[in-house]
């Protein structure tokens, strides 16, 4: 069965796509124009010295060349098709695991916008409370395969910069609210307004994890048509990201 099913791979799967692209490429670059140049003087050898063997000789070594070179250029297409499938399964699976740990921790199971409620409301009651903002690391795995982001497909590509640079971003904020003018300087009303924003963009940045997890999975289990069926679903005017699910993936 395995062997039936290679060799319905091999003429009508990926790698026959793989294999009529090269030989496409070819005909179009290399055997044409050799043809065009050489078409007619080989067209006058013939008529000139007839059915000579030496020419069916050069015609069939011709032929040999072009076979081996056809051959190893499919064979190494192939094999950078495949280097690439398994890079980018492996980088989804990273990028799954780092993105679904940092939305649990910014989901907390449905505490965080309690949390959140109750700080804001303790700032406006005491004046002089400052609340202590965590700072939290959650893109190493983005961090290490950024030179090679060009891997991943266009269908979920997008949606994982995005959220990347919403952390980004988050993390520039808890910076700010980590220093010395956010502690000493600003007013409360102007630190409660910064807070509120903070938690605002933690928001944000679970529905874009969220976002990039569903395209992920998608890809896994239906490929690019899968994904590009959930990024059609989600643009639509009737789709509603307006807030996280119950819970984070």
């Amino acid at each position: 069965m395995r062997f039936l099913s290679g060799l319905k791979d091999l003429f009508c799967g990926d790698e026959a796509r793989v294999a009529q692209s090269v030989i496409l490429q070819f005909f179009v670059t290399i055997a044409l124009p050799v043809m065009a140049l050489l078409g007619l003087p080989t067209v006058l050898l013939f008529a000139l010295m007839g059915a000579d063997p030496r020419l069916w000789q050069a015609l069939i070594a011709g032929l040999v060349i072009a076979t081996g070179w056809l051959t190893t250029a499919i064979f190494a297409e192939l094999g950078r098709r495949r280097l690439k499938a398994e890079r980018l399964r492996d980088y989804h699976k990273a990028l799954y695991a780092e993105i679904g740990n940092a939305l649990r921790a910014l989901w907390d199971e449905g505490r965080s916008e309690d949390h959140v409620a109750k700080l804001s409301a303790r700032m406006r009651e005491d004046a002089e409370f400052v609340p202590f903002i965590p700072q939290e690391q959650h893109d190493r795995v983005y961090l290490a395969i950024l030179d090679e982001i060009e891997v991943l497909p266009r269908q979920t590509i997008d949606a994982v910069v995005a959220y990347y640079s919403q952390m980004a971003a988050l993390g520039h904020m808890v910076e700010d609210m980590r220093g010395e003018t956010f502690r000493t300087v600003l007013t409360q009303d102007r630190r409660i307004a910064m807070y509120e924003d903070y938690s605002s963009m933690r928001r944000q940045a679970f529905i874009l994890g969220q976002y990039a997890l569903e395209l992920m999975r998608a890809y896994a289990a239906g490929g690019a048509e899968a994904a590009e069926a959930v990024i059609a679903r989600v643009s639509s005017p009737a789709a509603d990201r307006s807030g996280p699910s119950a819970g984070s993936e």
